[in-house]
């Protein structure tokens, strides 16, 4: 018992030395342009998931999150802010069997000194999933399960977005 802990620790051990000798790392949080110290983010949306998850995401990489947009308050934008389910197939007897979950985003980004870094564009994500007529019940919690993954995913669009507003500007 005690060779296969020594072994497994010496396994993990070996892993953990090829990962940091590679140049792996964690992602970690976005790391903000300067000019984006105080953020105001404008959607679409006020009260949707979107917004809230983007906020606390900035909170989180340094930003203060303002309520209102103003003089030295850089914004995220973010316009026609939609989630939906859109028909892929259909069966012989007029039922879905596929449906396209899009995720639809007009971002734009302008600093604290109102200089647009990142011209509104649109930011699109979609996941497939397939409906069983005879699991109606678990096919609503699984499209409920595909929007919350996919809203976490855009909030990580978006931040990496914002992070590589910087990028651009240095070259």
């Amino acid at each position: 018992m005690t060779l296969r802990r020594t072994a497994f620790f010496m396994a993990t051990i070996a892993i953990a030395a090829l990962f940091s000798g590679c140049g792996f790392h964690l992602r970690g949080e976005a790391q903000l342009p300067p000019g984006m110290e105080r953020v105001y983010v404008d959607s679409s949306d006020p009260f949707g998931p979107l917004k809230r998850n983007l906020e606390k995401a900035l909170e989180r990489s340094g930003a203060k999150i303002e309520t209102k947009s103003g003089d030295g308050i850089a914004e995220v934008k973010l316009g026609a802010v939609s989630l939906a389910p859109v028909v892929r197939s259909v069966s012989v007897n007029a039922r879905v069997n596929e449906f396209t979950m899009l995720y639809h985003v007009e971002l734009s980004i302008t600093d604290a000194s109102g200089k647009v870094l990142l011209p509104k564009q649109v930011v699109e994500k979609s996941r497939i999933f397939t409906f069983d007529q005879t699991q109606a019940i678990g096919t609503g919690a699984e499209q409920d399960e595909i929007k919350k993954e996919m809203e976490r995913d855009m909030v990580q669009v978006v931040l990496r977005k914002v992070e590589s507003v910087e990028r651009k500007a240095k070259t």
